[in-house]
């Protein structure tokens, strides 16, 4: 809520004009693509999923950034949020900070990675500016109206993680207990399936490469929130499915082979 609240209120000071200008060049240089994306690259390693789906809509919408970019951007800008991964999983999960700040850079770095894979090398022109003007409002109506959009995010985000709870727990009533059923359940919904992982009596390097894939691939309940909120454009789920299975496998896979050079546990 925090960080989707601070962004909505940065959007209608113009904020995004600010990030283009500041780390457009690098952005683009990077994952070619035009200035524009910056904002949504960089608000969604912070914001956390499934808030990137819905800045593409929004500049989309807007004609900020064109359909190819915007099918580009949904395979890679899915970031958990930073405070649940470092402190909700590394410090209360885990009890180490510094697991959760070491899931929280392979996560980021497998992310990019993945961005990086399905890089388009075509020349990419730059869209216009955001040209969105100063509110002549007041700060208090633009902030009533940042937490009224916000809960409306925040509702549907919450009305499908509820529904995928009670599946969970239909699941808990109809079969024991053991580790591939918490990891299917963590498939369902991540943050559940984290949660009991964490708990499992496995290695703690297995535990973190689990717990990895589960971030990054995201769990069904958050591929549905991103489902409804690009539904009636031309965004690619099909493209958003590809992206989160190849950056849960890179997250696996590096998180394994690297926990080993930083922890001796």
């Amino acid at each position: 809520m925090p960080f989707l609240l601070i962004t909505k209120l940065l959007i209608n000071y113009n904020f995004i004009d600010y990030l283009n200008n500041l780390f457009g060049n690098i952005i683009k240089k990077i994952f070619n693509t035009s200035k524009n994306s910056t904002f949504i690259i960089i608000t969604s390693i912070f914001t956390g999923f499934p808030t990137g789906s819905i800045y593409i809509k929004d500049l989309l919408s807007k004609n900020l950034i064109s359909v190819k970019e915007a099918n580009y951007l949904i395979m890679f800008t899915n970031f958990a949020n930073p405070l649940f991964i470092i402190s909700a999983i590394g410090e209360n999960l885990l009890n180490n900070k510094k697991i959760g700040l070491f899931i929280f850079i392979i996560h980021l770095i497998t992310g990019f990675i993945t961005g990086l894979i399905f890089k388009n090398h075509e020349k990419i022109s730059d869209y216009k500016k955001s040209n969105i003007e100063s509110p002549n409002i007041s700060f208090t109506n633009i902030l009533i109206n940042s937490i009224y959009e916000s809960f409306k995010v925040l509702v549907n985000m919450l009305g499908i993680i509820v529904f995928f709870l009670m599946i969970i727990s239909l699941i808990d009533t109809l079969f024991d207990k053991n580790t591939l059923l918490i990891f299917v359940k963590g498939l369902i919904e991540m943050t559940t399936g984290v949660a009991l992982i964490s708990q499992e009596k496995i290695s703690i390097r297995f535990k973190t490469s689990i717990i990895c894939f589960l971030l990054s691939f995201s769990g069904i309940s958050i591929h549905f929130q991103t489902k409804s909120i690009i539904e009636n454009t031309n965004i690619s789920y099909k493209k958003y499915l590809i992206g989160r299975i190849v950056h849960s496998i890179l997250c696996f896979s590096l998180s394994y082979i690297l926990f080993g050079l930083f922890f001796n546990l």
